[in-house]
Parts: structure tokens; C-alpha cells; sequence
């Protein structure tokens, strides 16, 4: 089931990826509010999982069987490593990147000090997101969302 604090995360996120939309499409209003439902819908996985282990790729799993444009987004968002990085997922990671489980905007060494107190610096959760982190801020799309 969603908490409280996940619900104000997926709220802050979709917020976020609606204003990284109109940074990199800055006259594409369609387009930002696209990545505000991407946001919205990026941890729905959560609602019917007892951990959030594998929450996107069921979120994804659900949004495909719905004709969700962007299902594939929510079954890879985290791990991109083991999807092609379109704009959207992009925008969607970075978005998640920047908004601490409380749902407050924060930098992206600040989530990942979220996670490390959360999870703890030797957790699976935490070595990834520094992966994942590694790899948005060396994509040449990254200079465009600052």
C-alpha cells in the first residue's frame, strides 16, 4: 500500500519531471503535463507490493495492460542501466533523483544521503542509486535541466 510520505514523493516528483519537461521542451505545455502524469504514475507498483521490491516493473506491467504510453518508463525507472534512456525516462529518473521521500525538492547527493540513512551505505538501494545518479549527471541532457 502507498504511505503518506510515498504519496507526497510521487506528488513532488511529478511536479518535478513537469518542470524538467519544460526545460528541455520549454514551449511543449502538452508535453510537461505528459511528464507530470509520468511522475504521478512512476510508483504505482507500491499500491500492491508488501515491499517496494519490483514496484515498477509491476506499476509498468499495470500501465501496459491500461495502454500507458509511457509504461516502459515505469517498469525501468531506476534502472536504466537495462533500458534505452529516452528523454522520458530521463526526465522521470532525474525527477526522482531530486525529490527526497518526504516529497521536498532536494540536490541529488542530498537523495542519496536520503537513501544511505534510509537503507543504510552498504544496502543494494544505495549502490545503485549512486549508479543511477553517476549516470544522469554524465548524459549531455544533464546541463539542460539546471
Amino acid at each position: 500500500m502507498i504511505s503518506e510520505n510515498r504519496w507526497q514523493h510521487i506528488l513532488g516528483v511529478a511536479r518535478k519531471a513537469k518542470e524538467f519537461a519544460l526545460k528541455m521542451q520549454p514551449d511543449n505545455e502538452k508535453y510537461a503535463e505528459d511528464m507530470f502524469l509520468l511522475g504521478l504514475l512512476h510508483d504505482l507498483g507500491y499500491e500492491f507490493l508488501e515491499t517496494g521490491k519490483g514496484h515498477g516493473a509491476l506499476g509498468g506491467e499495470i500501465l501496459q495492460r491500461s495502454g500507458y504510453k509511457y509504461w516502459k518508463e515505469v517498469a525501468n525507472h531506476g534502472y536504466s542501466e537495462n533500458a534505452p534512456m529516452t528523454d522520458e525516462l530521463f526526465i522521470l529518473d532525474c525527477a526522482d533523483m531530486s525529490v527526497k521521500a518526504d516529497g521536498k525538492n532536494c540536490t541529488m547527493k542530498e537523495r542519496l544521503e536520503d537513501i544511505g540513512n534510509r537503507y543504510g551505505t552498504a544496502s543494494a538501494a544505495y549502490q545503485k542509486a549512486i549508479l543511477e545518479i553517476q549516470k544522469l549527471q554524465s548524459d549531455p541532457r544533464y546541463v539542460r535541466l539546471k
